[in-house]
């Protein structure tokens, strides 16, 4: 008969300890050895993180759609100075000068400020070492429709 003190089943506490790959695994004890009291285990230390690996096609496609995108706020700016011709058509107080000029100091500083953003937000990335080349691409497209947002406000006040 079995001593109801005794576990059923016993296994050595080695049995399911993690290893690190380099080292050699521990031979599991014979079955010839006499069972030992029960070992408490200790936790494992907290490991760090696994770096992740930086990804240079990633920073380089970023650092490029970045110049692009300063070429293109350079142009939006260009553009925005031509709105201020949208005052030719107006007659003696027709026109409301200062929405006018709100609507192209909008058009002419909107660009600048996606980029500042789009900028800070891909160096974030990068240095985090996330994916980071969306953000110039989305800056892009956010400056297009603030551009068009300052040039509706233009138009607008000729009305």
């Amino acid at each position: 008969m079995t001593d109801q003190n005794e576990p059923v089943f016993r296994m050595d506490p080695g049995t399911f300890r993690v290893q690190e790959p380099d080292s050699t695994p521990t031979p599991a004890p014979s079955s010839e050895e006499p069972a030992a009291e029960p070992v408490t285990t200790e936790p494992a230390p907290a490991e760090k993180p696994a770096k992740r690996r930086i990804r240079w096609v990633d920073m380089f496609v970023s650092i490029v759609l970045l110049v692009l995108l300063t070429l293109a706020a350079v142009t939006a700016s260009i553009f925005a100075l031509f709105l201020a011709f949208a005052s030719d058509s107006c007659v003696a107080g027709s026109c409301n000068v200062e929405v006018m000029a709100t609507g192209m100091w909008f058009a002419i500083l909107s660009p600048w400020l996606v980029l500042l953003l789009a900028a800070a937000g891909t160096i974030v990335l990068i240095v985090m070492r996330r994916v980071s080349f969306w953000i110039p691409i989305t800056g892009f497209f956010l400056m297009i429709a603030l551009w068009i947002v300052g040039a509706l406000i233009v138009w607008a006040s000729t009305a």
